[in-house]
This record gives structure tokens, sequence and C-alpha cells, in this order.
């Protein structure tokens, strides 16, 4: 019974580990033009027992208010609970990041 207990709580802990939610992350580039962001998170994640850096995030929209960002900005991201682009039953992914304000 041990056995399952752990191999269920290791899945549900896995998936957790994988719903992306708000985090910190740093502007790598930013395009005026259409008001995005490339952004790179400021954490690792835990996949499959093994810690890997989260990849880059491009073209991330950044809300009116924020304004104008600058390269090696941090900023605040959230991730919206269904896909932004209405493709999919994407939830909590990091295509749908939008960035919220900078820190």
């Amino acid at each position: 019974m041990a056995y399952a207990e752990n191999t269920l709580g290791q899945m549900f802990n896995e998936h957790l580990n994988n719903l992306h939610t708000a985090m910190p992350c740093e502007v790598i580039e930013y395009h005026e033009d259409e008001n995005v962001a490339d952004i790179k998170p400021n954490f690792a994640r835990k996949k499959g027992g093994e810690i890997t850096e989260y990849p880059l995030i491009e073209k991330v929209p950044i809300l009116r208010h924020v304004g104008k960002v600058s390269e090696g900005d941090t900023v605040f991201v959230i991730f919206a609970e269904r896909a932004l682009d209405h493709v999919g039953d994407r939830r909590h992914d990091l295509r749908d990041a939008v960035i919220i304000g900078v820190m």
C-alpha cells in the first residue's frame, strides 16, 4: 500500500510542478512595435525526477498599464487558466503567459 501511495503522491506532485500560475521572469528581449517580450522564467522545474530550466517564452503580451519594459527587467507573469488563442484545451500553459507588471 505504501508503494501505491508513494507513486500516486509522486504523480500528483509532478502534475502540480507543471501547473503554472504566476512567476517572476527576466526580460530577454523587448519588441516595442508589438508590445511583447521574450522572457525566461527565474525558476527551474522538476520533471521526471530531473531538474531542468524552463524554455524561453517568446512574444508574451504586456498589459498596457505596465508600459515599456527593458531587457534585464524582472517582470511578474501570470498564465491564463485557458488557452488565450482559444485553440485546444490548454490550461495554465507557458504559451498563455501575460506580463502584468515590473518588479
